[in-house]
């Protein structure tokens, strides 16, 4: 049996959006943070130029590498990975003022286009809430409600003590998968 060849004329890869959400919290600290710290590297090299991403760490508090959607370029790769080599882990764990913010930027800047360009959320933690809102109910129901782009969660659990039943709900309820 024969297969006919696809072709296309489109040479460039789809533009999209990817917000990751780093887990920083004491829990992570050791082998975790430095796991999370090397897969995050290893998606920000992957993405292509003209792609919009941030990258959101949380603990107790929540900061972002940007204060919006940024474009991706020679020099925000840069900075990006220089940003990723300085992620340390303290702090309690604020999963839910997290996702909202990633949430909320994608739905800032892509509502117009989210027919047209995808957009992701890559999670990383090991999904222990300890900060802010703590319960997983209450956190699922957050993060589907804010998720308004319709955004896709890939949510990877760190470490051997992973909160599989939160992370699964969160994938499960925002279009995506988990994995550990």
């Amino acid at each position: 049996m024969t297969s006919p060849k696809i072709t296309s004329d489109e040479s460039k890869p789809m533009a999209k959006t990817v917000v990751f959400v780093l887990d920083t919290s004491g829990s992570m600290a050791g082998q975790k943070i430095v796991q999370a710290r090397e897969s995050l590297a290893f998606v920000l090299e992957k993405l292509n130029d003209g792609d919009m991403f941030n990258i959101v760490t949380f603990n107790s508090n929540v900061d972002t590498y940007s204060p919006h959607l940024i474009k991706y370029d020679s020099k925000t790769k840069r900075e990006s990975l220089d940003f990723c080599d300085s992620i340390r882990a303290s702090g309690g764990t604020n999963i839910n003022e997290a996702l909202t913010r990633a949430l909320g930027m994608i739905e800032e800047f892509d509502r117009p286009t989210s027919a047209i360009r995808p957009s992701y959320i890559i999670f990383l933690t090991d999904g222990q809430p300890t900060s802010g809102i703590i319960d997983e109910a209450k956190i699922v129901t957050n993060s589907t409600d804010a998720n308004k782009a319709k955004t896709r969660m890939f949510v990877f659990g760190v470490g051997n003590d992973v909160n599989s039943r939160l992370l699964d709900k969160l994938a499960r309820g925002n279009f995506g998968i988990s994995d550990y």
